[in-house]
């Protein structure tokens, strides 16, 4: 079963990465307002199922950031779930329990 916390996790490693290569610090970035969002999310307890509907749900936002971001992990999470992988050069194993 696909866990919300490794999957947001390893979402967040690309977004650092995309980070990183821009060499943008401005605070309001969206690269850094989708992270500081899903990290929010991440710290949520949520079965996968819950998770995947409360994704739905944030399409449907009034507020466009977190529209937006719901709207390009919909997809990457729903591939996961079925066993695909993330489509990041980097691609941590999401099948695999989290290292402690």
């Amino acid at each position: 079963m696909l866990d919300v916390r490794r999957f947001s996790l390893a979402v967040m490693h690309e977004y650092e990465r995309q980070w990183g290569q821009g060499g943008s610090h401005a605070v309001r970035h969206p690269l850094r307002l989708k992270m500081e969002r899903l990290k929010r999310w991440a710290e949520q307890p949520a079965s996968p199922e819950e998770f995947e509907g409360w994704l739905e749900r944030a399409c449907s936002s009034d507020d466009p950031g977190e529209a937006l971001l719901a709207d390009e992990l919909v997809p990457l999470w729903r591939a996961t779930r079925v066993g695909g992988q993330l489509p990041f050069s980097a691609r941590p194993s999401l099948d695999r329990p989290a290292a402690q």
